[in-house]
């Protein structure tokens, strides 16, 4: 029972020499676990000790047995980007789409981690299931994106429809909030329908690109058919988060698409009451400049006058009555 633990501890240190020792000797436990269930392999693969893989694996190693989170040999292999022994474990068994307890898969640690070259490798795997989802609904592609690995996410790109996450949000809606510009760009080659799909929450690409001020994605999303109109559950608009944010620059690329500048969320707000209640000063007079309703109340009957004068923002009070504000 001690020379195991030994064993263990001398493949958390990749001491192989020691390794070999006890093997030669005999009488061990290749295959003990820890107190948190992690094998001599598994350390192995965690030091990225491919002679130390070999070496256990040789002597009756079992690449399938996981700890007590269910990682796998091969899950620790994938952190490390190691494809070597990733292809090690494959032939001795290992199941290349196994998951932890959090349905995490190899291929899914290999995205996350960058490690692109080992993630194209393994996508040669003819058992590779790239359309496996986590238990948040997140697959391969996912992860892909949110580390901005364009030629991976090229390569997992899959023929049907965007899928969605638990919380409906697609891979493009990942690449807008993330400000990943070039995936945006592959996705919606790929699927130019995806470009005003909603999440649970009623978000549009085109309102998360907008929630981050990402001029740029915005830009890709309205020259695909981004459509400005389009409002989340609450019944705010891409320009009411360019208003409260006063992004100048979103907000005029915004109206330029077609955006409506007396357009009302659900509490009876517009973008200039918005604007003004932030003291947004630029953003106000640009409103004004494009037709805005100086006049407009929203549910609880207050005008972008009486926000802007309420918090002492003298310049908008004085813009809001040039252009014939009443109340």
């Amino acid at each position: 029972m001690q020379l195991d633990n030994m064993l263990l501890q001398a493949c958390k240190n990749n001491q192989k020499t020691v390794v070999q020792t006890f093997l030669k000797r005999g009488g061990i436990d290749v295959n003990k676990r820890d107190e948190s269930g992690n094998t001599p392999l598994i350390y192995a693969c965690l030091k990225s000790a491919r002679d130390l893989v070999k070496l256990l694996l040789d002597n009756g190693a079992d690449a399938g047995l996981g700890n007590q989170k269910n990682r796998m040999p091969i899950h620790f292999a994938a952190e490390a980007g190691n494809f070597q022994i990733i292809s090690m474990l494959c032939n001795a068994g290992a199941d290349v789409n196994c998951t932890d307890n959090n349905g995490v898969t190899p291929l899914m640690l290999l995205a996350q981690n960058g490690k692109t070259d080992a993630a194209l490798k393994l996508l040669q795997n003819p058992d590779i299931d790239i359309s496996i989802k986590d238990n948040e609904g997140r697959m391969a592609i996912d992860y892909a994106t949110s580390s901005g690995l364009r030629e991976l996410v090229k390569a997992l790109t899959l023929a049907e429809d965007a899928h969605a996450d638990s919380y409906g949000n697609t891979t493009l809606h990942h690449a807008c909030w993330n400000g990943q510009g070039e995936v945006v760009k592959i996705l919606l080659e790929k699927d130019p329908a995806s470009v005003n799909k909603p999440n649970d929450e009623g978000e549009s690409p085109l309102i998360l690109a907008v929630r981050k001020s990402n001029l740029a994605i915005v830009e890709l999303l309205l020259a695909a058919g981004a459509l400005p109109s389009l409002a989340d559950s609450e019944g705010v608009l891409p320009l009411h988060i360019a208003a409260d944010k006063g992004d100048l620059f979103v907000g005029k690329t915004l109206l330029a698409a077609g955006a409506d500048a007396n357009q009302k969320t659900s509490e009876g707000q517009t973008p200039l009451i918005l604007a003004a209640q932030k003291g947004k000063n630029d953003f106000t007079a640009m409103l004004i400049e494009k037709g805005a309703d100086v006049n407009a109340v929203d549910n609880s009957q207050h005008s972008a006058m009486f926000y802007a004068s309420e918090a002492g923002y003298t310049e908008i009070v004085e813009q809001l009555l040039i252009a014939g504000a009443e109340n």
